[in-house]
């Protein structure tokens, strides 16, 4: 007993063994069969119905399942639900049942729930949710009589179609952009995306020290323009000190972004005469006279025959760009960065089909002003979610409010006599810089933290100019 650690019941089993067998192994009594403690398939089908039911009442179903995905759409519980309290709900509904039934312990629970529906999760407080499925599904769950949560129910449901639907056009122009791209047979077609990243700050610490949560760091915007079918992603990082506006500001209207779209479509262009672009529902920056201007003087222009312009439905504009912003913030939160050369090869290394872009390969253009007398706006923009600009009727877009409704056209030139002459272009408009204000705070306040070898390009001194 003291040389193998074991106690007086132990050996006693093994001397019957030995008694009853002789020398040989010992075998386990439920060796080849079922126990009588062990799950049946009944056991687990009530467990999994009792998730799927809880799902359907308070979940948030999504459109469309992520890439990569076994093409099952998630389901996301609240926030504040957690696998503890329900499986406390399940172990009562289990006793509450006539007869009463058997329920699972709290880590079979969990396990159960991991291998059979992997698609119901709980969602993270970071979540992005759609602002109408959520107020749908509190009208859901505020409903009173029958009456009402068919009604509400049934609002949801055709919100969350209308979601499919369009997530299917985008789905159906990636497609088409692969196939072209690798088959050059085909007439050239290409799938653009483009959208804005939530800013980044330098200088950055992977081990971020007190001082400098306080502190404003020198922001860097980005933007996103995504090739579909090749596929690559340029990403446009534009400093504080190369904005429109004083102090990284008038960075989202529609002069930067047009002037950023122009860019990237002329220099990575491959011939094309037919494009489609996805973009989100942001009036400020897709959703307006000028963008639609913009795609009308390109084929008036003769520099594309046809474009195709989509929106999606506001909180369900997941797209592949995102992917890229998603690879750039994970290299992002782990790397130093203290300059604006070492965020670029952040960039560069975050993904294979990411591609940095710093100021000034593009100029920063008044589009509004060259737009603005030609084209005039369209009432109603906001419930249309295609756009379509032909070089057969110049000044005509075709308009649909979603992808099952008709076609209607919309003329959007102010006068039909006026044409683009080819060549020209809307004047350069210089970045304005920081002013001497940004300039002393940031070489007072954040200099300090900057290595040495960054100091003078992250934070330079101050000038008189």
């Amino acid at each position: 007993m003291l040389v193998f650690d074991i106690g007086k019941h132990s050996l006693q089993n093994i001397m019957t063994h030995v008694n009853k067998n002789g020398v040989a192994p010992r075998i386990h009594g439920n060796t080849g069969r079922k126990t009588a403690k062990s799950l049946v398939f009944e056991d687990i089908k009530r467990l999994v119905q009792f998730v799927s039911n809880y799902a359907d009442d308070y979940g948030m179903p999504q459109p469309a399942a992520p890439r990569g995905g076994d093409n099952i759409a998630p389901i996301y519980l609240t926030s504040e639900t957690t696998k503890m309290n329900l499986h406390e709900k399940y172990v009562n509904m289990c006793a509450q049942l006539e007869p009463p039934c058997r329920s699972v312990k709290y880590s079979t629970f969990c396990n159960i729930w991991t291998h059979c529906l992997p698609h119901i999760r709980i969602a993270t407080p970071r979540d992005d949710v759609c602002a109408t499925c959520e107020k749908m599904r509190k009208a859901i769950v505020d409903s009173v009589t029958e009456e009402e949560k068919i009604q509400s129910t049934s609002n949801f449901q055709n919100h969350v179609i209308d979601a499919q639907k369009e997530r299917q056009v985008y789905n159906d122009c990636i497609k088409m952009a692969k196939e072209s791209y690798q088959n050059e047979n085909l007439e050239k077609y290409v799938h653009y995306t483009f959208d804005f990243c939530q800013n980044v700050s330098i200088p950055h610490h992977s081990r971020q020290m007190g001082p400098l949560y306080f502190l404003t760091l020198r922001k860097v915007q980005i933007f996103g323009f995504r090739i579909d079918g090749m596929p690559k992603q340029l990403n446009f990082l534009i400093d504080e000190n190369e904005t429109i506006g004083k102090d990284g500001t008038s960075t989202h209207g529609p002069n930067a972004v047009i002037s950023m779209i122009d860019y990237a479509m002329n220099s990575y262009s491959t011939g094309e005469t037919k494009c489609a672009m996805h973009a989100d529902n942001c009036p400020g920056q897709n959703k307006n006279q000028y963008v639609i201007g913009y795609f009308m003087w390109r084929v008036m222009t003769g520099r594309h025959r046809e474009i195709e312009y989509h929106m999606q439905i506001p909180g369900h504009a997941r797209c592949l760009v995102d992917s890229g912003f998603a690879s750039l913030k994970k290299l992002y939160r782990r790397t130093d960065c203290d300059s604006l050369v070492q965020l670029q090869h952040v960039v560069d290394m975050s993904s294979a089909t990411n591609e940095a872009v710093r100021y000034p390969a593009w100029q920063w253009r008044d589009w509004k002003s060259f737009l603005g007398p030609v084209i005039k706006p369209m009432r109603g923009i906001r419930k249309y979610q295609y756009f379509k600009m032909s070089s057969d009727k110049p000044g005509v877009v075709t308009v649909k409010e979603n992808r099952d409704t008709d076609e209607t056209t919309v003329n959007v030139l102010r006068s039909q006599d006026r044409v683009f002459p080819a060549d020209d272009l809307p004047t350069v408009i210089p970045a304005h810089g920081l002013t001497r204000e940004r300039q002393d705070y940031l070489y007072k306040a954040v200099r300090p933290y900057v290595r040495p070898m960054h100091q003078d390009s992250t934070c330079p001194a101050p000038s008189d100019q």
